[in-house]
Formats: C-alpha cells, sequence, structure tokens
C-alpha cells in the first residue's frame, strides 16, 4: 500500500490507481487503512480532473473514507469523508459527519500525529459547520503549537480554501494565517558597500512584507545588501550561481574590494542552500545568467505556491536602464517578472562606483545555447493489440511542437526532442503521455541547462553534448510509468514567467549526487485541469 502511495506522489496517478485495482485492494471494504488508500487516490484524480468529472470523483471518495472512520472510529477518515461529501454538493452530510469528527476530539479521542492536526482536525470540522469564529480560533491555536510547521499550514488553507469555496464562504480571513512570503532579489552592482539608506529601506521592506524566504545570487553590490537584510531578519537565504562559487567570487565579488569578499563568505555560511545551476560552465556567460535568474524567479514562485503565499520580487535599478534586453541581467528579470503580472517594488538607486561597468560583459561561447530536453520511453507495446505502432502514434502526438531546432529524434530505445525553453516542451511531455496513457506505459523525463552544439561529424544535424543532455536518461531510470519528471531548473523557469495554464510540478524526492557532488531535485510535472 505504502508502494501505491508512493506511485501517486511522484506524479503516476493512472498507474497507482491500477496497482490499486489490480491487487484488488478497492475491493477491501473491511480494512480501514486500505479504504484510505482509496480515498486518497480518488481525492488526487479528483483535483486533477475537470470540473464535470470532479463532483463523482469526490463523492467515490468521501465514500471510502466514512467506511474506514464507521470501522475504526478515528476522525482522519470522518474530516476526510465531512470534506469531500461538502466539495461534492453533499452538504448536509458533511454536517453530519463534521459533528461526529467534533464528537471524537471533545472525548478526546483524535489521533492525529501532531498537536498541530489535532487542532486543524477541529477546525476543519467547525468549518464544514459553518461556525467560522470557532474555525480561526483553533486554527490560531494549532499554528501556535507548530509556528514553523509551513507545510502542514499550507496543505490545511489549501482544505480550507476549497471548503469555502464549495460553501460559498468568504476565504479572505486565510489570509491571516499564511506562512512568509517568499522574494526573489536582484539589482546592480554599483552600490557602495556601506548604503545605510538601502540597508535600512531593504530591512524595512522585508518586514513590512513578511518575508520568510530569498532567492537571487551573491554578486558585490545590491545582490549581497539584500541578502544581509534577509539574513537580518530571520529569512531563509537561498542562493542560486550562474557558475562554480569559486569563479563567482572570484569574478563578481572579490574584483570590487576584499571586503565584498568577506562578506560574500559569511553569507556563503549562513545560506539555507546554495546552488550552482551551471557546474559545467567555466565562465559566467550570459546564458547562465539568464537561466540563474530564471531559476531564482521560478524557486520563488514555486515556494509560495507551494505554501499557499505570494511570491514578490525587489529589484534595484539604476537611473539609466542599463542592462535593458539583455538576458540574465536585473533589467530583463524586472520585466519577465512585471509581464506575469506579480507584485515587484522597483528601487532607483545611482551607481556609486563609475568604475563598474554598467552592463557585465560576460564571456560568451557562441556554440552553448540554452535547451530544454525531453526524453520518453516506453514498454509494454509487444502483444497489445492496441499498443501497435506506438512510434507512429507518439510522431503524431509530438507533431505540433516539432520545429527544425526541436525535431523528434528516436534513438532506438527512446524518443528525444530539443527545445530552446520549458514551456513548449512541457506542453509537448503532456501531449505525448495524454495520446498514449491507455495504450503503453509511457515514461517521460526533462530537463533545462546549457548545451554545446556541435557539428556531426557524419553530416547530419547539429548534435548537443555536456551533463544537460545525459540527465533525462538518468531520470528515466526511476521513473514510474505514467509520469512525467523534471529538474527542478525546468520547473522552475516554467514558473519564472506568466503561468496562466502553466503546468502544476511538485517536489518528490532528490536523485543520487551527480559528478559534482550535486543532488538533483525531481519534481513531478502534470497537467492543469481546465476547469
Amino acid at each position: 500500500m505504502l508502494s501505491i502511495i508512493g506511485y501517486a506522489r511522484s506524479g503516476a496517478l493512472d498507474y497507482a490507481y491500477r496497482l490499486l485495482r489490480d491487487g484488488g485492494y478497492d475491493q477491501l471494504g473491511d480494512d480501514p487503512a486500505a479504504l484510505c488508500v482509496v480515498g486518497r487516490l480518488l481525492k488526487d484524480r479528483a483535483l486533477s480532473a475537470d470540473r464535470a468529472e470532479q463532483g463523482t470523483l469526490y463523492l467515490e471518495a468521501a465514500e471510502a473514507y466514512a467506511r474506514a472512520g464507521e470501522i475504526n472510529g478515528a476522525a482522519y477518515p470522518l474530516v476526510n469523508a465531512a470534506t469531500l461529501s461538502a466539495l461534492a454538493g453533499e452538504g448536509a452530510r458533511a454536517k453530519s459527519l463534521a459533528a461526529r469528527v467534533l464528537e471524537i476530539c471533545e472525548r478526546g479521542e483524535e489521533e492525529a500525529e501532531t498537536p498541530y492536526y489535532r487542532a486543524a482536525t477541529r477546525a476543519e470540522a467547525l468549518l464544514l459547520l459553518g461556525d467560522v469564529a470557532s474555525a480561526k480560533s483553533c486554527l490560531a491555536e494549532g499554528i501556535a503549537r507548530a509556528p514553523l510547521a509551513y507545510e502542514d499550514h499550507a496543505s490545511t488553507l489549501r482544505q480550507f480554501g476549497l471548503i469555502a469555496e464549495a460553501l460559498g464562504q468568504d476565504s479572505a480571513w486565510l489570509d491571516l494565517y499564511r506562512p512568509p512570503r517568499s522574494l526573489h532579489f536582484a539589482g546592480h552592482m554599483g552600490l557602495a558597500g556601506d548604503d545605510e539608506t538601502a540597508r535600512q529601506m531593504f530591512r524595512a521592506f522585508i518586514l513590512n512584507e513578511k518575508i520568510g524566504f530569498g532567492f537571487g545570487a551573491l554578486a558585490a553590490g545590491a545582490d549581497i545588501l539584500i541578502a544581509e537584510a534577509l539574513v537580518e531578519q530571520g529569512a531563509e537565504l537561498h542562493v542560486l550561481l550562474p557558475s562554480p562559487e569559486r569563479l563567482f567570487r572570484e569574478v563578481s565579488v572579490a574584483a570590487f574590494g576584499a571586503d565584498w569578499a568577506l562578506r560574500f563568505d559569511r553569507l556563503v555560511a549562513q545560506a539555507t542552500s546554495i546552488a550552482v545551476v551551471e557546474n559545467g560552465q567555466w565562465c559566467i556567460s550570459t546564458k547562465a545568467l539568464q537561466i540563474a535568474n530564471e531559476v531564482a524567479m521560478g524557486c520563488a514562485v514555486m515556494r509560495a505556491n507551494a505554501l499557499m503565499t505570494e511570491a514578490i520580487q525587489l529589484v534595484v535599478l539604476d537611473s539609466c536602464g542599463a542592462g535593458q534586453g539583455v538576458p540574465g541581467s536585473s533589467q530583463w528579470a524586472h520585466a519577465i517578472w512585471a509581464e506575469a503580472g506579480r507584485r515587484q517594488r522597483t528601487v532607483i538607486l545611482p551607481r556609486a562606483d563609475d568604475s563598474v561597468d554598467v552592463v557585465l560583459h560576460p564571456d560568451d561561447d557562441p556554440g552553448v545555447d540554452l535547451a530544454a530536453l525531453v526524453r520518453i520511453e516506453w514498454f509494454g507495446a509487444e502483444g497489445n493489440p492496441q499498443g501497435r505502432n506506438i512510434a507512429a502514434r507518439l510522431a503524431d502526438a509530438l507533431a505540433p511542437y516539432a520545429t527544425p531546432s526541436a525535431s523528434a529524434r528516436w534513438t532506438g530505445e527512446a524518443v528525444v526532442m530539443s527545445f530552446d525553453a520549458p514551456q513548449m516542451a512541457a506542453r509537448a511531455a503532456l501531449a505525448a503521455v495524454a495520446a498514449l496513457k491507455d495504450a503503453v506505459d509511457l515514461r517521460v523525463a526533462a530537463h533545462y541547462g546549457l548545451v554545446k552544439r556541435i557539428d556531426d561529424p557524419f553530416g547530419g544535424a547539429s548534435l548537443l553534448t555536456g551533463s544537460t543532455v545525459a540527465l533525462p536518461r538518468q531520470i528515466l531510470l526511476s521513473t514510474p510509468p505514467g509520469a512525467i519528471h523534471v529538474t527542478e531548473e525546468f520547473a522552475a523557469a516554467l514558473h519564472a514567467g506568466p503561468v496562466r495554464n502553466c503546468p502544476l510540478a511538485g517536489y518528490i524526492g532528490d536523485l543520487p549526487e551527480d559528478e559534482f557532488g550535486r543532488a538533483v531535485r525531481l519534481f513531478a510535472l502534470r497537467a492543469r485541469p481546465t476547469n
């Protein structure tokens, strides 16, 4: 049963449900654990389904949870049954189940894992009964007992938001209980290290906006001043660098003075995480700066999405608009964020040191490009009447996404495609799975990074080389049937700009460390419901 839940969490929801049916677990009507798994899978399918299908799936999930609660008398399955009944439009049944949950809680029989969830369970039942004031009090009590359990808080807020929508309640009160906001920060390198006015401005902004997580680089100037303010205010600092740490420190920090280098070292030691988006590149190129900024912006957005809160941006620009249109520059990041319609704070501060280059001129290699690589493999076509001619069906599904730079190529064991950006790559991956999910076990992996283009010595199209090219094949070794697993770089870049109809990406775990000692964070990609 645990493996079935694991497959569901990894994005292979249809495969997990197939395993459930094939194992006969959906027929175990007297096993509370099996019934809870059935309810969990049906609920997940409902959340991913179109609105026309959701009601039926919610009701089926509620039935499974209610049966489990009848057998073991526990509040957990009953409160889930109550909420799912409300989402299915069964208001009277939802209230009846919620009342039973409160009775269990009042008798002290609730067996939730943590004090937070005991309080949250009571709050959920009260909300279903329409007692919003008492629900607020219970939720506040639970958060007070576990103030840093942000993931748990977000799960509750997500559930309460669904309930409020289903019952026609005002959900604005939930904003008071949201985790801290995420911040993407960037700025020019011309700020003086002792600019106290700028430091106070950054500290006040972080405090007033309740920033808890900051994502950006650590170049001399605005980056370091903002990062110091984040640490001083107790926020997590997540550093995204465009090149190996030693090279970045030398070129973008130490070159502007020994004091900057010392402050950089101090922040590195205080950072919650440090990631180098391209360890294999030993120069700071325009494209490396672009992907580092894309990943930083996207990570801020994904953290906010996961915690049911908001991502905002703080950018320091100069008065002359230096860097406008240059990929990876602060002006460029400012424009990308604005295009997405997210809140941002723009600070115009003059450069204190005219010797600092207005625009960083990186060492660009014309053979290096950014590419979103997709690899598709399938199993089970042999002997399956519906699985015949799989390659032809896959070619038809991928045809709308093929371009001269993204033509599909059959390697003898997989189909691979290369795109200029993750947006089209994600659409192609989702189209492939949707077209063949009923005929064959399809697995898809994708990564976004720097590649080296070289001429094919045998006269074919240009070839792509580098660690970016090899990574999707490695990812597929642990990807279950029906799932699309992508790297954090791919998922983050998807979220950097406008996210209208953007696929959903959920963190599922890490691959073992790569050759550079970096653990590869993986996300399950799935289509956003078209409600």
